[in-house]
């Protein structure tokens, strides 16, 4: 779903060496976004399954002055869509459910439900509109919505292709799968997910948001006049498991080392969901010779990022509640540094 005073930073080197991985440089990086006010969030990096860097800066909540640490949750938005598959694709091993069942058999009354099939949705080749692009969505998103609202508008918004004529995201997909598994299981999706995924693995920091709206979690913001701001919310009742979850960086990268331990599903529907178009992962084309997979996840004003680096066994995972500056450029720093590639710190001084 889409869209700081520095006070020091937790670092762990475990198995991970220096001449593997620049970790003076990384914090060298994370050191200047915190001094110059350009980024508040969290990174987790893991190698061979173990932590071997952490890094939080600037605030959970900025009014509060709280400050972000290891622990701090942040809304992960579309990230949450490699959960979501995970669970899906478990009932299908159980037998519960095929790629090939149709959405007819769950909600006969949308658009196209007697073509559109499990893994169509998966895959995003429904053809389903995607509801956040609704003309009313900012007004309407702010409230708490039941799934008989979230059915009517999808009714609603329709088609806009046959099922299987192409590949278009819709976040419209994971909210009915998540309504699928609701139904199948006979249990909300936040007992669910606690049940297959969250206590396996011991996932304790991370939550469906829908069900606890209450739990202390992280605020967005954006910056007007060189201040912080929250911008409107979305009420996690809207995306479900298209981007309901909330949890750390570290607690993600526990869940996509568990995922291809093959501790969540088997090897065979692994190579499901790996290939391409992915089903809750994709390819990550940052660097043409690199091999990743994973997720993106954009909500009020977070940003979040899932990677698996097959090539050098590693994951990571950053989660940001604030940024002021190139997002592109963040990113493309944060890779070049855990890939040990050519890269300059930006010169942020002459940003002030």
């Amino acid at each position: 779903m889409k869209k700081i005073l520095f006070c020091g930073f937790f670092f762990i080197a475990i198995s991970l060496t220096a001449q593997e991985f620049q970790t003076e440089k990384m914090d060298s990086l994370f050191f200047l976004l915190e001094k110059h006010d350009k980024a508040m969030g969290s990174l987790s990096v893991y190698s061979k399954g173990e932590r071997v860097y952490q890094k939080s800066i600037g605030y959970a909540n900025v009014d509060d002055k709280i400050k972000a640490t290891d622990t701090t949750q942040y809304r992960i938005g579309s990230v949450s869509k490699i959960f979501t598959a995970t669970l899906v694709m478990q009932l299908i091993e159980e037998g519960k459910l095929s790629l090939e069942t149709k959405l007819s058999e769950f909600y006969p009354e949308l658009p196209n439900s007697d073509q559109i099939t499990i893994e169509q949705l998966l895959r995003h080749e429904s053809g389903l509109f995607d509801i956040i692009k609704s003309p009313d969505f900012k007004e309407w998103m702010v409230e708490k919505r039941s799934k008989d609202e979230l059915l009517s508008k999808i009714k609603q918004n329709g088609s806009i292709f046959s099922p299987g004529e192409k590949r278009e995201y819709s976040n419209t997909n994971y909210i009915i799968l998540t309504f699928i598994l609701e139904d199948i299981e006979n249990e909300d999706f936040a007992d669910i997910l606690e049940k297959r995924i969250l206590k396996p693995l011991q996932l304790n920091n991370t939550y469906y948001g829908g069900k606890n709206p209450e739990i202390s979690e992280s605020s967005s913001y954006e910056k007007k006049e060189n201040a912080w701001e929250k911008p409107s919310h979305i009420h996690l009742s809207i995306p479900r498991g298209a981007g309901g979850i909330i949890s750390t960086p570290d607690d993600l990268n526990k869940f996509i080392n568990g995922l291809f331990e093959g501790k969540l599903v088997n090897e065979n529907s692994l190579e499901t969901m790996k290939k391409e178009p992915g089903i809750g992962m994709t390819a990550i084309p940052v660097f043409r010779e690199e091999e990743m997979i994973g997720h993106m996840g954009g909500m009020d004003a977070f940003q979040s990022l899932l990677v698996y680096m097959p090539k050098q066994d590693m994951t990571f995972a950053y989660s940001f509640n604030g940024i002021d500056y190139s997002y592109k450029e963040i990113v493309m720093g944060i890779f070049n540094i855990l890939l040990n590639k050519e890269y300059d710190l930006p010169q942020l001084e002459s940003l002030d």
